[in-house]
């Protein structure tokens, strides 16, 4: 528990030596818990609160049409059973991005000639997760129940509050969250230190990474809500 803390620490204070360090013991399984937890109940916290404005876009989309008036009405209602599973889903679906994302991470530096096994750079993404995905995690929830909204910002969406979310401009805008970037500055730095590499490839290397994985987010965000009429 005590070399968990301080790994924690470590990605926030000292995060080259950190990062490649854990990366190379092989250390993942404390930061995965961590996340998957913050993420079920920051979840299971806000429920209430994205549910009801969940249902409002529905209801002032093309889907209401296809819609019944009971549907519609009862869209911002739900059971204690759906308010758990939904945290669960949550948990789950955490638990399969931090998988992905290291293993395209993999894929990259892999392809860029790094040594290493899919596990190392899984433990290096579990823990860079923790700045995005549970302080920034924590963050974002804590301004949805301040605003009783789910539609909080932070990163340069918060300074176009103009801005429609189902517009293209803002789902471009929206993959340069300062939580993200953080995240894939320490992995760049604990890379580069694990894989023996100058720190300008690691950069380049995660910079195309950031690329592809927003170029692949925001084509799909923009036609799902399209062909759900939103």
């Amino acid at each position: 528990m005590n070399e968990f803390f301080s790994n924690v620490v470590g990605v926030i204070g000292n995060p080259a030596p950190t990062i490649a360090r854990v990366m190379d013991k092989k250390r993942w399984q404390a930061a995965l818990a961590v996340i998957l937890l913050v993420t079920a109940v920051v979840t299971f916290i806000t429920f209430p609160i994205t549910k009801v404005e969940q249902a409002k876009f529905i209801r002032d989309s093309e889907m209401a049409d296809k819609l019944g008036e009971e549907q519609l009405a009862n869209l911002d209602k739900f059971t204690p059973t759906q308010r758990v599973t939904g945290s669960l889903f949550a948990m789950v679906f955490s638990g399969l991005t931090v998988v992905i994302a290291a293993f395209f991470i993999y894929l990259f530096f892999k392809v860029a000639g790094c040594e290493g096994n899919y596990v190392n750079f899984f433990s290096g993404v579990a823990y860079a997760s923790i700045l995005d995905m549970a302080l920034g995690g924590l963050l974002k929830g804590s301004l949805i129940l301040l605003k009783k909204s789910m539609m909080v910002h932070t990163g340069l969406t918060m300074f176009f509050p103009g801005l429609d979310f189902r517009s293209l401009p803002f789902i471009v805008l929206s993959q340069f969250d300062f939580f993200s970037l953080w995240y894939l500055a320490v992995l760049a730095l604990g890379i580069a230190v694990y894989a023996k590499i100058s720190l300008r490839k690691s950069i380049t290397v995660t910079g195309a990474y950031f690329l592809f994985k927003s170029l692949i987010f925001v084509a799909f965000s923009y036609l799902t809500m399209k062909l759900m009429g939103m």
